[in-house]
Parts: C-alpha cells; sequence; structure tokens
C-alpha cells in the first residue's frame, strides 16, 4: 500500500493578512513608549449581567475600531487574538473603588496585545466600569464618548434591542491641522517657546531609593454641586475659567508649604489640541490630541483671582501666537524636559461633562479618570459630572509623602472655597 506524502497533500494554513490601520504619530508613539495609561470610571444605577455586558463590549468595538489595534512597529495593525477585553468581573461585597483604582495605576498594559481592558465591580443593580486604557489612543473627552456609548449598548441589550451601529473612521493624528493652524498664523506675532530662569517652587520631594520600583498613589477630592456652581461664577465674574482658578488655588497651596519660597512657580496644564483647531477636529473620535504647556506665573504674592487670570490669558494667548501649536509638535521632545513643574492639570475635561448616548433602563450616576506617569509631578485629572467635581491627583510616593500631596489638596480646595463664598 502506497503511503501519503503529508507535506504535499495537507493544507497550508494562511493566517489572514492583518489590516494596517496607519503610523502612530510621534505624540502618540512617545505615550506608547512611556507606558502612560489612564483609568477611567463610570458608575451605572440598573441590573446587567456578565453576558449582556459581554455583548455590549462587542457591539462597542465593532463601531470603534481602534479597540481592536494592537501597535508593532510604530503602526496601528489589527488585533490577531480574540480574547475578551473584560479581564474582572468583580463582586461588590468583596471590591471597592479603591482596590481597582490602586491595581490599575500600577499595572502595565502592553500595547502589543491590547490598547484597553475592562474591569467591572458588579452589585445586584449597580455597576462601576473601569476602563484600563493607553494614553496613546484615549484622553478625556474620548473616554466621555467610549463610557458613553458603552452605557448606551448595555442599555439596548439589557431592552432587547439590536443598537444602530454607525460607521465611525479609524482617527487621523491632528498633527497636520497643528501645522496648517501654525502655518496661518502671522509671522510676526508667533511666539518663540519661552526659557526658564530662576527658582521655582516646588513640592518638597524626597529621593526614592535606588532599585525600588515606584508606586502610584490616588488622593481623590469631591466638591460638591453647590460649591462649584459658587466656583464657576467666580471664575466668569473675574475673568478666568474655572480650570485656570483651580490652578492657582494648587500654586499658592505649594507656595505655603515652603519656607521662603520663591515668589514664581510653572504650572502646566494638558491641553486638548482639538478645542483648538480650525477646521474643528471631531471630539467623537478616540485618539491623543492633548499637549503640556506651562505657564510661568511670575509673582505669587497676587491675590487668588489675578493670578488664574493670568494663566487664563495666557492659555488662551498661547494660541494666537501659536506657543500651544508648538508645544504640541515639539511634545515628544520635551516630554520629560529636566525643568519639570510641580503639578499638571487637565483642561480637556474642564467643562461639563454629558453622557449623550440615550437609555431607558439605566442610569449614569457619574464619571472620573485618573491619569498615572512616573514623574516627579502630580498630574490632577478632573471631571465635572452632574455638577459635581471629582479631582484625582495621581503622584509617586516615593517622590511625593501622602501626607504632603494630601495637605496641597486639602489646601487647594479650602482656598478655593474661602475665595468664592457670596458677600
Amino acid at each position: 500500500m502506497e503511503t501519503l506524502d503529508c507535506e504535499q497533500t495537507s493544507p497550508v494554513r494562511v493566517a489572514p493578512a492583518r489590516r494596517i490601520y496607519r503610523q502612530a504619530s510621534p505624540t502618540e508613539l512617545t505615550y506608547i513608549e512611556t507606558g502612560t495609561n489612564v483609568v477611567s470610571r463610570s458608575s451605572i444605577a440598573g441590573t446587567v449581567t456578565r453576558d449582556q455586558f459581554d455583548t455590549a463590549v462587542a457591539y462597542l468595538e465593532s463601531r470603534y475600531g481602534i479597540l481592536r489595534a494592537v501597535v508593532e512597529n510604530g503602526q496601528f495593525v489589527e488585533r490577531a487574538e480574540e480574547f475578551s477585553p473584560v479581564q474582572a468581573w468583580l463582586p461588590s461585597n468583596q471590591y471597592s473603588a479603591d482596590d481597582v483604582y490602586a491595581n490599575l495605576l500600577n499595572a502595565e498594559l502592553d500595547t502589543r496585545i491590547s490598547v484597553y481592558s475592562i474591569y467591572v465591580i458588579a452589585g445586584d443593580d449597580t455597576l462601576e466600569v473601569f476602563v484600563h486604557s493607553a494614553h496613546a489612543i484615549t484622553d478625556a473627552t474620548s473616554l466621555v464618548e467610549l463610557h458613553s456609548c458603552l452605557v448606551h449598548f448595555c442599555d439596548c441589550v439589557v431592552r432587547g434591542v439590536v443598537p444602530a451601529l454607525g460607521g465611525q473612521p479609524f482617527p487621523d493624528p491632528v498633527d497636520a491641522a497643528v501645522s496648517q493652524s501654525l502655518a496661518s498664523l502671522q509671522a510676526d506675532s508667533i511666539c518663540n517657546p519661552p526659557s526658564f530662569a530662576g527658582a521655582f517652587a516646588e513640592i518638597p520631594m524626597r529621593a526614592p531609593r535606588p532599585g525600588r520600583s515606584l508606586t502610584h498613589r490616588l488622593e481623590r477630592t469631591v466638591i460638591i454641586a453647590d460649591d462649584m456652581h459658587r466656583i464657576s461664577a467666580a471664575a466668569r465674574a473675574h475673568g478666568s475659567s474655572v480650570h485656570s482658578l483651580i490652578l492657582a488655588a494648587f500654586a499658592l497651596s505649594i507656595r505655603d508649604l515652603m519656607e521662603n519660597s520663591p515668589r514664581q512657580i510653572l504650572m502646566r496644564s494638558n491641553l486638548d489640541m482639538r478645542r483648538r483647531l480650525e477646521p474643528h477636529v471631531s471630539t467623537e473620535l478616540v485618539f491623543t490630541a492633548i499637549t503640556g504647556h506651562i505657564t510661568p506665573i511670575p509673582d505669587l504674592d497676587q491675590p487668588l483671582f489675578e493670578i488664574a487670570k493670568h494663566v487664563f490669558e495666557e492659555i488662551h494667548g498661547g494660541v494666537d501666537n501659536g506657543l500651544v501649536f508648538h508645544d504640541y509638535l515639539n511634545y515628544p521632545k520635551s516630554y520629560g524636559s529636566t525643568k519639570q513643574p510641580p503639578v499638571a492639570l487637565n483642561i480637556s475635561d474642564m467643562q461639563r461633562i454629558e453622557f449623550h448616548w440615550p437609555t431607558q433602563k439605566l442610569t449614569v450616576t457619574g464619571f472620573e479618570f485618573a491619569l498615572g506617569w512616573a514623574k516627579t509631578f502630580p498630574n490632577v485629572s478632573i471631571a465635572v459630572y452632574d455638577g459635581t467635581l471629582i479631582a484625582n491627583t495621581v503622584y509617586v510616593e516615593e517622590f511625593i509623602d501622602p501626607a504632603t500631596m494630601r495637605a496641597v489638596c486639602e489646601q487647594t480646595v479650602k482656598r478655593l472655597l474661602a475665595a468664592c463664598q457670596p458677600i
């Protein structure tokens, strides 16, 4: 009997070619290479089973192709492996939000495998949904869009309705739009990036022990809706914004902790470039358009509202004179520069957050997020949902003593409330 030649007759399995979406932008590559990740959280009232939630996540990935991407050789490539992005479904009587925050803020996310993962704390009629995502593909506005859309899909599945999935293009970087905006400015009005000299106030630091791994901690600050209304009204009345007022309050609180502190300080704002581009770039696309802009505050002996107005005008002037556009294009080189500000404050979430995707069975009761990075200065991620402000300050405890960070945050809130009380 003749034997079969297996090498000639066995079919050869060829893996289907994976789609290459595009090259990552320099800013996106910076976040990927540094492992900068975001932890976002939405709170949902209503009953959703694990199977229903998994179905909703599948709909979410069908709409947003970037969630199925991985990063290989500096490119966004379609994910090859099939697996559930829902990494944990945790009982609420055994796990808390603090537990999940502490875990995810110190967890690594391998973008060669996935650009995001989901963790859920499930109660009888509540869900706490945490998304751990690469900052290269999600900023504050994009996170709101993702959570809003996911809740809507959960609501559809609970009601037994197949959601309509409109086409969502894979996002393009904003680099070209930034370059066009910079080129459109009058040549004689464009400012060169400033150089910083002299002594600046900083948060008291402690030196980490060599060889010890760094641990991220979170200081959570809540300002109720009534107080936030007064803070917002006071900011507008004094020609500034909530963002600049909070930044000024942080600056003064840092100065208060230092003996013989310098009169000047550097404060960093994380600016969302899409809000500053014409033509307008869609906020529904999921991609990073954040840049770090440093505002020098030359005189900390001024009143709070004067400092806030200076910050407000400096940031908005940076659009007119091209400084923030320079910041974005130079960001891959300046990220992690030797002159570090003592605090970074996200501006892209200073507006009121709305979950605009409709629901009938479920109700969103809160949204917040936190950005963790191995820098010597903390990052304050602020969400204002349903009038209440949540400020999540993430810092490395090997650099900053927790008691010091708590004192800075508490003093900042006290200063804001004291300054914004009705006359």
